[in-house]
């Protein structure tokens, strides 16, 4: 058994409201495994043994202080404090899974596994069994403990060897200028309303889900940035486009309604953290409305259509704006955070996340990433945009049938875009 201390000298952190909603969301949730991510990376070679993986957690704590952090406090004094010593071994399990099982179902497995509140909300197991030449190591925690870009973060640090700032305090946003409001204000419409139709005829919502993953070549993405200036998560929004629209063709082909003829309004989450925050703890997330040319028929033109609509003084502005209104004092954001999460109509979720020191870990054949789609919709995809690959994974409600194809389509979608341009 290994038991680290982990207060340090560190202090207290106080909860943002992204943080709050995701704290009262929690405790409110019928399934806790609702609220938890995971990324699951695909390892060669032998698994360790329990004492070395117990070690390499160890290291891993030792240079992530954001993993001796805990929920302390309830209600409104409620706020991530140091764990005081923290012993390893809870926080580690293994399972041997029957022969064939896909990764996928075990990274699904691994994040319905509980998280006692009484301790940091995070664990790792070891998978074992489902193929003889690999095992896979699921990281886990609570949203609100780690969002998307704090797990890669995180995870990347612990399989690179890299140290990361102890947590402190988040600065408050000044106020957005006129010209943010004024820039922004176009987007605040898109959050409400219907948006086209876009699931495959008789589906349903049975509250069981399905992951379907697959790893393409990053340098598919950086060609097509070289050749026209796009970043890699336009690539991946352009192609996602393509691969929506060859699955259900009848919805975005031939004669369309004005709504269809519009495209697919999808909920991009967007970091609000300051880009100097690189502590890993909590979760800072704004909820950007986003269209998709799913009708659109060129890949040149969906791909145009994107960047016009994701560029840097785009996302700057929202995220001015938006990082606000979270912040703002006592009722202000309580209002925002609530209106964005509970009114807002159910729609694909699009998280694109970096994790470039993913590939700098020995042995890794990829990612697994999960995380739960944006309320209530019935599905979400995730992109890890890593040095030599891009995982991608597609969370969708067992009701909904085909979504088996969805990891081909986006393969020949972005082949298809790498053609026309």
């Amino acid at each position: 058994m290994l038991v680290l201390p982990t207060d340090r000298g560190h202090t207290p952190v106080p909860f943002g409201p992204s943080d709050r909603y995701q704290y009262l969301r929690a405790r409110t949730a019928a399934d806790p495994a609702r609220t938890h991510v995971c990324i699951a990376a695909r390892m060669t070679g032998p698994p360790p043994d329990r004492e070395e993986l117990e070690r390499l957690v160890a290291d891993a704590v030792a240079r992530v202080p954001a993993l001796g952090y805990r929920v302390g406090g309830t209600g409104r004094r409620a706020r991530f404090e140091p764990a005081g010593a923290l012993d390893v071994s809870l926080h580690v399990d293994e399972v041997e899974v029957p022969a064939g099982r896909s990764p996928g179902r075990c990274a699904l497995d691994a994040l319905a596994a509980p998280l006692p509140a009484d301790r940091p909300l995070w664990g790792v197991r070891l998978i074992r069994g489902h193929r003889p030449d690999e095992y896979l190591l699921a990281y886990r925690a609570a949203h609100l403990f780690q969002d998307g870009l704090a797990m890669a973060q995180a995870m990347g640090a612990a399989l690179s060897g890299a140290r990361l700032p102890a947590p402190a305090p988040r600065p408050a946003p000044r106020a957005p200028s006129p010209q943010t409001v004024r820039a922004c204000a176009r987007f605040l419409p898109h959050l409400f309303g219907r948006t086209a139709r876009w699931l495959p005829p008789r589906s349903a919502v049975t509250g069981e889900r399905t992951l379907h993953t697959t790893t393409l070549d990053r340098s598919a993405f950086d060609e097509l940035t070289r050749r026209t200036g796009a970043s890699a998560a336009q690539v991946a929004l352009a192609a996602l486009a393509g691969a929506l629209r060859a699955w259900t063709p009848d919805h975005w082909c031939g004669a369309c309604d004005r709504r269809q003829r519009r495209g697919l309004r999808v909920y991009l989450p967007v970091s609000l953290r300051h880009p100097g925050d690189r502590a890993a703890l909590g979760s800072a997330l704004g909820v950007m409305p986003l269209t998709l040319p799913c009708a659109e028929p060129s890949p040149a033109r969906r791909l145009a259509d994107v960047v016009r609509d994701t560029g840097p003084m785009t996302l700057y502005r929202f995220r001015e704006l938006f990082g606000y209104l979270l912040r703002a004092p006592g009722p202000v954001a309580w209002l925002a955070h609530r209106v964005v999460h509970h009114c807002s109509p159910p729609r694909l979720g699009v998280t694109v996340i970096p994790a470039d020191a993913h590939d700098t870990g020995p042995g890794i054949a990829g990612l697994i990433p999960v995380s739960p789609p944006v309320g209530s919709s019935p599905g979400g995809c995730v992109f890890v945009l890593e040095k030599t690959r891009v995982s991608v994974s597609f969370l969708f409600d067992a009701g909904v049938p085909g979504t088996e194809r969805l990891p081909g389509l986006l393969g020949a979608a972005l082949e298809e875009l790498r053609a026309a341009v």
